[in-house]
């Protein structure tokens, strides 16, 4: 296989292994690979499907009712694009290398950081969805200015907006999935809790960012929550997996060429992508201020 035909090929396989371990903000989301996808063009992503449960009076079950799945629209509009040179020398070390694994390995390490900014704007473009929250909290139209106190206060209150429902036995809680995703300013105050331990890793489903659990919320760290000019931040809260929705390209559309003039050869290719919000009752935010101020010393 030629070096230009397997790094092309671990950039694919890297993307489709790694890209949803690189979600933070996306952990509230189904996000679908899609094939042969243009930009403008409009997907379909199936979201998990629910039951309705009826009254029961003790005679014949009605009929089975089809278990009812949501299919949304999501536009894929938006895009990322590589395009880099590799010196002769590194592809000798990846062509010398002794065996085809530690070839993949080498030629790897020129994936993984182009998958970790291609999820970043993912993540970004799922943080400005806030603006579709079915539960929001502020201050009278005004941010919340945090300290540890409200910080706190604020998970507590949206566990209470989920598990409140809509008073005919359908709640937006549900146990284990809950997560919130704050910024590093809110990390900052929640540190300052006795109440919540920080760990080195959480769920194995959603190790990135997981620094804990408190009033049911997995609380996961994130530098892409949407925050406004005036340095106001909207952290998330949703259900892992029902609350947003994604279609991600499954092509890279990577190519290599040998530029004129050069012995170098030259890798290309981009990404498309889009992001909805179907279930915006699943969906919270909160409008905070985070000014970062350090404890007086005596």
């Amino acid at each position: 296989m030629a070096i230009e035909e397997m790094i092309i090929g671990t950039f694919s396989q890297a993307f489709k292994k790694n890209f949803y371990n690189e979600l933070v903000i996306g952990k509230l989301a189904h996000t679908e690979f899609k094939d042969g996808v243009k930009r403008g063009d409009e997907v379909d992503v199936v979201m998990p499907g629910t039951v309705t449960m009826f009254d029961y009076d003790g005679s014949t079950l009605r009929d089975a009712e089809l278990a009812s799945l949501s299919t949304t629209k999501v536009k894929i509009n938006k895009g990322k694009a590589f395009h880099f040179e590799l010196a002769q020398v590194e592809v000798n070390r990846i062509y010398e290398a002794p065996d085809m694994q530690q070839q993949t390995t080498l030629a790897a390490d020129y994936t993984s950081d182009a998958i970790k900014q291609f999820a970043a704007s993912v993540d970004a473009s799922f943080a400005n969805l806030y603006t579709r929250a079915g539960h929001y909290l502020d201050d009278n139209g005004s941010a919340i200015t945090l300290d540890a106190d409200y910080a706190k206060e604020i998970l507590a209150y949206m566990q209470a907006e989920f598990q409140r429902g809509d008073g005919k036995g359908h709640t937006n809680w549900i146990d284990g999935s809950m997560v919130c995703i704050v910024p590093p300013e809110y990390q900052f105050y929640l540190g300052k809790l006795d109440d919540l331990k920080y760990v080195e890793s959480g769920h194995q489903q959603m190790a990135k960012g997981y620094i804990g659990r408190l009033c049911g919320w997995d609380i996961l760290v994130s530098n892409n929550i949407a925050q406004s000019e005036d340095g106001v931040f909207y952290p998330l809260f949703g259900i892992a997996g029902k609350t947003l929705a994604g279609g991600i390209s499954s092509d890279l559309n990577a190519q290599a060429y040998i530029p004129e003039k050069s012995f170098n050869r030259c890798f290309k290719g981009y990404g498309l992508y889009g992001v909805g919000a179907p279930r915006a009752d699943f969906l919270g935010t909160v409008k905070i201020s985070a000014p970062l101020t350090l404890s007086n010393r005596a």
